[in-house]
């Protein structure tokens, strides 16, 4: 019988500052200094160097003695943000963080966000305490694709449509699309509406990676105005009938889908050595 591939296996490794900062224990700068301050171990030995590698899911990684990346049990759940509110664990302004919209169901344990999305963004933000599960979601190597229903003013043409796709494309050059989901497995744009009355246009962008304010610079560069931004889905996660400002637990069948297409895209990225 062959045994289970690890992380090892497959190559996964990263350096630490970034591992901290992608899984929201602070910063990028912070975390720096949370290394160098003699904060971290990692496997229980004492780390102050930056550039020590890592591997999700089987390093154990403590800050100030607890640890980060092994919940004793997965909490995966999804927000439907609303306008106001920053993708951090706290904010060093005093604004309400998305976060707080979690107290009432998952208290007393340590939860972070699943990339970001800027304050002025709606739509479907993924919650964890689960290291390695966000690292897969939001490095760009896996490809898990983001779909966002943006709408703008104005008319929008099919030379900006091409320039739009195009941008797209060249945002995720190393993202492999998750084999098996060919309905996702290219970044797009496409017209949802046209809506000459209002003098506005509904656009669906899919993309393969996070960056911030990615499609809001998208529009920004080929001249379109951005009226309202919302995500809708992220992997086969979508916000659906979730009201404006709820958040709820991942459905059994959610979480196994979930899995399944990070399964699929960790098996298909070829196990190259990360290179954050």
């Amino acid at each position: 019988m062959s045994r289970a591939r690890t992380p090892a296996d497959e190559g996964e490794t990263i350096r630490l500052n970034h591992f901290l900062a992608r899984i929201g224990v602070a910063s990028r700068r912070a975390c720096d200094d949370i290394i160098a301050a003699g904060r971290v171990r990692v496997d229980g030995r004492l780390v102050r160097e930056l550039g020590v590698r890592i591997v999700p899911g089987q390093s154990v990684v403590t800050v100030d003695g607890t640890p980060v990346a092994a919940p004793p049990r997965r909490i995966v759940l999804i927000m439907h943000k609303p306008k106001g509110f920053v993708t951090t664990v706290s904010d060093p302004e005093g604004r309400p963080t998305v976060i707080d919209l979690c107290r009432g169901i998952a208290r007393k344990q340590r939860l972070f966000p699943v990339g970001r999305l800027d304050v002025n963004t709606t739509g479907a933000l993924l919650i964890t305490n689960d290291g390695l599960l966000c690292y897969r979601l939001t490095h760009p190597r896996f490809g898990i694709p983001r779909v966002y229903q943006v709408k703008i003013r104005g008319t929008v043409t099919d030379s900006q449509l091409r320039r739009l796709e195009r941008m797209g494309r060249e945002a995720s050059p190393g993202a492999p699309p998750a084999r098996g989901h060919k309905r996702e497995s290219k970044p797009s744009v496409h017209v949802v509406v046209r809506l000459p009355r209002e003098r506005e246009v509904v656009l669906r962008f899919r993309l393969l990676e996070g960056k911030n304010r990615q499609v809001r610079q998208m529009c920004e560069a080929v001249g379109l105005r951005i009226l309202a931004l919302k995500r809708v889905s992220f992997g086969p996660v979508s916000i659906r009938k979730l009201p404006l400002g709820a958040v709820r637990p991942l459905e059994r069948r959610e979480l196994d889908r979930l899995d399944s297409i990070l399964a699929t895209a960790v098996a298909g990225s070829g196990g190259a050595r990360e290179s954050a």
